[in-house]
């Protein structure tokens, strides 16, 4: 009887249902009453909506707190305030972001990791609404990311009561969208929390999409805000640099201090300005560089309004390997034929013939690479046999074409436009007024008799 007692006993446990029976049994008696839209997609729309809205505010916040912080590290702060978080009273968002508190570890800005988060919540939020098959994985995410963004909130809501004596109203907009995200998040997942247990819908690929997708939009965010503020940086630090090289103290120490350099002007060089000038500016160009153009305009008006002072001699030097073999790379190839072209019409007409020239080689560069030497000297009433016979290779013009690149790589020169004055070389960062403020100041230090020397504007 003990025998068939325990056998019966042991039939028994045999025939009740198993874990995995029971959960699938639990899971059907869930499905029940559900709709294929809300059940195993486990939430709808609506508070997804909800999500989204505050997402693209707290992105919005974020993303113009970064953009501030960028701007005033980039720019040692000197730069005005932003209509968006002007300083009033207690309210000073930029005193926020100029704080130690708002890098953390000393090297993540708080303000882009708040812009990251959001990315992150937007990538989860528009996918589980274009696929609400990954609904119940991306809500997953939301709870987790809300729970750490909110125990980043509470720590700057404390820094801004304890520690700084500022309010940032768009931090404020920020811990808010936090704390509000969080209640909604948290409060949905303990709702709708039986419907964890509902099978998966979602493929591992799908799954694997949305989180890193989520991950890697955030981490693109975060380097395109760490190559904007180099980029920036870098703008600033030219900027003063400029600045600086353009202090007339800084100018003529800068020029004092630089060697000499013998560069020998002849009759055979196109002049412009009276002969009879005191001083003369040697201008090196190069007729396919834009800047030279913008640079031989500038000179000729300042010689126009300083006649009995200032003189231009023009010397070629060509960025084209087909006559300067020393340039690395072919960047004007045009260059070559278009200052053989110029100084022909120079040897024709004389200076005038070749500025003509020069300002419609400079007007038409765009259009050096058609070849229109001919065409140019015709348009100026150059005899066309002439020039033909001037433009060969073996010409007078090429010769003096060679002897200017000889004579701008012994000088080492690697760029145009170039300018010489009183065998000092005049660094092309210098602006226009600092142009004219630095020879004036070299005129007056080498030239005792010219102290009073003052430069008439172009």
């Amino acid at each position: 009887m003990g025998i068939m007692a325990d056998s019966g006993s042991q039939n028994a446990e045999d025939r009740s249902p198993s874990w995995w029976q029971r959960r699938k049994a639990r899971i059907a008696a869930l499905s029940q009453g559900l709709t294929v839209g809300d059940g195993p997609y486990f939430v709808g729309r609506t508070p997804l909506m909800l999500l989204l809205i505050l997402a693209l505010i707290g992105a919005f916040a974020t993303g113009f707190l970064t953009y501030r912080h960028i701007v005033l590290e980039s720019h040692t702060g000197a730069i005005g305030e932003s209509a968006l978080c002007r300083a009033e009273g207690l309210i000073n968002c930029d005193a926020i972001l100029l704080t130690e508190y708002s890098v953390l570890f000393g090297y993540f800005p708080s303000a882009v990791l708040g812009l990251m988060g959001f990315v992150f919540v937007l990538w989860l939020l528009v996918n589980s609404l274009l696929n609400d098959r990954v609904r119940k994985i991306a809500w997953a995410g939301l709870v987790l990311y809300f729970v750490a963004a909110i125990g980043f909130s509470w720590y700057f809501a404390y820094i801004m009561a304890f520690e700084v004596d500022f309010l940032c109203t768009w931090c404020i907009v920020v811990h808010v969208i936090n704390l509000l995200s969080l209640v909604i998040v948290v409060a949905v997942a303990i709702k709708h929390r039986r419907r964890f247990l509902l099978p998966e819908v979602a493929t591992v690929a799908e799954r694997s999409y949305v989180l890193i997708g989520a991950v890697l939009a955030s981490c693109v965010v975060f380097l395109g805000a760490g190559l904007w503020e180099k980029s920036l940086s870098f703008a600033e630090a030219r900027r003063q640099f400029e600045d600086l090289a353009n202090d007339p103290l800084v100018m003529i120490a800068t020029l004092l201090g630089s060697p000499d350099y013998d560069v020998p002007v002849g009759p055979g060089d196109p002049a412009y300005g009276s002969p009879s000038a005191r001083h003369t500016l040697i201008f090196f160009s190069d007729f396919q560089c834009p800047s030279c153009a913008q640079t031989e305009k500038f000179l000729r008006k300042l010689v126009d309004r300083n006649p009995k002072i200032l003189r231009i001699v023009f010397k070629n030097y060509p960025l084209s390997k087909e006559c300067n073999s020393v340039v690395v790379s072919n960047l004007h190839p045009m260059a070559c034929r278009a200052a053989g072209a110029a100084y022909a019409a120079f040897l024709m007409a004389g200076p005038p013939g070749f500025w003509k020239y020069a300002d419609l080689l400079f007007e038409h560069q765009k259009e050096l690479n058609k070849q229109p030497w001919a065409r140019i000297a015709a348009d100026i009433g150059l005899d066309q046999t002439k020039f033909e016979e001037l433009m060969k290779p073996d010409s007078v013009v090429q010769q003096k074409i060679s002897e200017d690149v000889d004579l701008g790589n012994k000088l080492r020169l690697d760029s145009t436009p170039q300018v010489f004055f009183e065998k000092k070389r005049i660094p092309r960062i210098w602006k226009e007024g600092g142009f004219i403020t630095g020879i004036e100041e070299l005129i007056r230090r080498k030239y005792p008799e010219e102290k009073d020397v003052e430069l008439k504007r172009p």
